[in-house]
């Protein structure tokens, strides 16, 4: 059933609830691990079957919290630029047309748009149900979205029974969407990457410090495997800006913006870093994303359980 923004905006406003984060099934010396949907690179359809694949595979790797990408769940088949590279053996998919990718682009506008209004919490029940808590958002602004779009990430994010949203933007959408996180009173954090050249990138210290002080509502999401890749230290930034840290994303890359590679075989100080955590007992929980390709393909629960057991190994030395 298709409703109007109204209505959806008042649906919102009467179910929404922002639970505190409580213990999680995966703690390692007090340190929370959990996962960043990103990961779940088997992931074809989208919308709510996309939920029940998550879920599927999260309930082999023993861990209940998430941290929810939302190009996973829109209800659209994902492209095979995001999974190709990662399905055995790999796909490399025809870029379509710019005929088609604007009328793509445009289906998804209109969908954030006009949202119907049960989509998002039955997607909230789904993981409920089996237990999985829901950390946070993943949805990232870009420079072709509409207001409404950008609006709607935060009725989404508060239907998801959610107070704060990760994003992968710029320095000037972050500018941007001031606004609108101060409308809603929800935090955004903002997620780094390693092209520290591009000044309109979220990458080193001088980029993280701008978009932190255009809003009180506005956080940090350090993805340590960039933040190393690019040339800088995640320790260091742990050390100074962990109060507004909300969450950390680890994996390993190579230097200088190489390659993602398995934990230990790049630049990324994980274990420093999740040993920080644990001793300075900061609540800062650890999601981890996995980014690296293998030529003849990877499973994702295989390799994701592999990863995660190097995490707890780090936080037990």
């Amino acid at each position: 059933m298709q409703v109007t923004r109204r209505q959806f905006c008042a649906a919102v406003g009467a179910a929404v609830t922002f639970p505190a984060l409580s213990a999680a099934a995966l703690e390692v010396r007090g340190v929370e691990l959990g996962l960043q949907g990103y990961t779940f690179h088997m992931v074809r359809e989208g919308g709510l079957a996309a939920a029940d694949t998550m879920i599927a595979a999260i309930k082999q790797l023993d861990v209940n919290l998430l941290e929810l990408w939302a190009p996973l769940i829109e209800p659209f088949p994902v492209s095979p630029f995001y999974w190709g590279p990662f399905a055995t053996p790999p796909v490399k998919g025809q870029r379509p047309s710019s005929e088609e990718a604007k009328a793509q682009r445009e289906k998804l506008r209109a969908w954030r748009e006009h949202t119907p209004q049960d989509f998002f919490p039955a997607l909230k029940k789904k993981f409920a149900d089996v237990g999985i808590r829901l950390f946070a958002y993943n949805y990232s602004f870009e420079k072709t979205m509409s207001d409404v779009e950008i609006d709607a990430g935060f009725l989404q994010a508060k239907a998801l029974g959610l107070n704060l949203i990760t994003a992968s933007s710029t320095v000037s959408m972050a500018q941007r969407v001031v606004p609108f996180a101060a409308k809603h009173n929800m935090r955004v954090a903002f997620h780094g990457h390693s092209e520290k050249e591009d000044p309109d990138q979220v990458a080193g210290p001088e980029s993280f410090a701008k978009v932190l002080a255009m809003s009180p509502m506005y956080r940090a999401n350090l993805d340590v495997a960039h933040y190393a890749a690019a040339g800088f230290d995640s320790v260091a930034f742990l050390k100074e800006h962990h109060a507004v840290v909300t969450n950390i994303h680890v994996h390993d890359r190579k230097a200088n913006s190489g390659a993602s590679v398995p934990f230990g075989e790049g630049v990324a100080p994980t274990g420093a870093v999740l040993r920080l955590i644990r001793d300075q007992k900061w609540k800062i929980p650890v999601f981890y994303e996995l980014e690296y390709v293998g030529a003849d393909g990877r499973d994702v629960v295989a390799e994701t359980r592999r990863e995660l057991a190097y995490e707890k190994k780090m936080l037990e030395s």
